[in-house]
């Protein structure tokens, strides 16, 4: 049998102990986790019997596998919800499922409602071409972005950047209200500096012509989850106690078969011999003590910078430690707002802004406001 140690009780730790115990006669797994809390930048946080999500993690997937994956460690909803009762919805639920006012254990069925809010309006999201939408940009601005919306049709840029990659699919218009500022909020930098092989991972195929496509699709009544694009699907999956509730669960499963989690354990030298990893160290902060632990295999989810400098440095190429000491990485801020009650309203009861919106997700594009996103489930 050989020892495997996994550095990080996040999504990747902890679903890679899960795929070892499939085979858990050759397997021994013990996984170190720095926190007290598994779930990585996916957890929830518990604070005087309430969670706070630490971002808002939908659950939608076009790999079968993954969704199927995510429903046998907690199931369906199968009957309504109390804010579906309360605000009326209706919503294509599991057979079968489970009833979410009497079981903890259960994935919800959310309905996406995502907003932009810019020049002091709200705009859909994706943005749409609907009446609401132009009334919003205004006759000129609308005209100006369709024209440039053309241009880059006809004249394409080469893909050197992810200004490139935005403009390619929106026009510089829609690029400059729409992704320039909130990129360069998210991460700290200006598209024209980051590559552009992020926007494939991060939008992937969202463009003007893949909105105007959908928009067509649902006029016509054909409505497509599987195949649309994830950016524009109109429901997901989200635990009844957030998404860090899902990473307890596979956290008690894994336990359940037999590996060893080990909390507050920061793992400080990665030592390696004849070019392979043979043990870690880490610091226990139960007991106060450094400790080792020696493996056959470890798999790491820390960060790759810490990773390196975490290892024997005489062993590390000079180059290597280089790109790793220039990783950059950006923290984030999330703040909780704990209220006595919360009004459920319909997005159709909204008349102004002051009133309680569904919305998923309120992205915040005007430029003086450095606050970039809001979460709500």
């Amino acid at each position: 049998m050989k020892k495997v140690v996994i550095i990080g009780a996040g999504p990747a730790g902890l679903t890679a102990a899960y795929e070892l115990l499939k085979e858990k006669e050759n397997y021994e797994v013990i996984i170190l986790e720095e926190q007290n809390q598994v779930g990585g930048i996916s957890k929830t946080i518990a604070y005087k019997q309430n969670r706070m999500d630490l971002g808002g993690h939908r659950f939608f997937s076009k790999d079968d596998t993954i969704m199927k994956f995510w429903k046998e460690l907690m199931p369906i909803q199968g009957k309504p919800s109390f804010d579906d009762k309360k605000l009326g919805r209706e919503k294509p639920l599991e057979i079968g499922g489970v009833d979410p006012e009497k079981e903890d254990k259960v994935m919800l069925i959310r309905t996406r409602v995502s907003r932009i809010y810019y020049l002091k309006k709200f705009f859909d999201y994706p943005v749409t071409m609907k009446k609401e939408t132009i009334t919003n940009m205004g006759f000129v601005r609308t005209i100006k972005a369709g024209f440039s919306y053309l241009k880059t049709i006809i004249f394409k840029r080469k893909e050197n950047s992810l200004e490139d990659f935005y403009i390619n699919r929106f026009g510089k218009v829609l690029y400059s209200m729409f992704f320039e500022g909130y990129t360069e909020k998210l991460w700290g930098r200006h598209p024209s500096e980051i590559s552009a092989d992020w926007g494939a991972q991060r939008v992937k195929g969202l463009s003007i012509k893949a909105v105007l496509k959908d928009m067509f699709q649902k006029a016509s009544g054909k409505k497509n989850q599987e195949t649309g694009e994830t950016s524009l699907i109109e429901q997901f999956w989200y635990p009844k106690f957030g998404p860090g509730q899902l990473w307890e669960v596979l956290a008690e499963k894994i336990i359940s078969d037999g590996a060893i989690l080990k909390k507050n354990c920061l793992v400080q030298k990665i030592n390696i011999e004849n070019g392979k990893i043979v043990s870690v160290e880490y610091k226990n902060e139960n007991t106060g003590q450094t400790e080792k632990l020696e493996g056959d295999i470890f798999i790491s989810s820390m960060p790759i910078k810490d990773l390196v400098a975490d290892m024997t440095q005489s062993l590390v190429p000079e180059e290597i430690k280089t790109i790793a000491n220039g990783l950059p990485y950006r923290d984030f801020i999330t703040i909780g707002l704990l209220v006595k009650k919360l009004n459920l309203k319909n997005k159709t009861d909204i008349k102004t802004l002051g009133n309680i919106v569904p919305d998923c997700w309120i992205y915040v594009q005007e430029p003086e406001v450095k606050m970039r996103k809001n979460t709500n489930f």
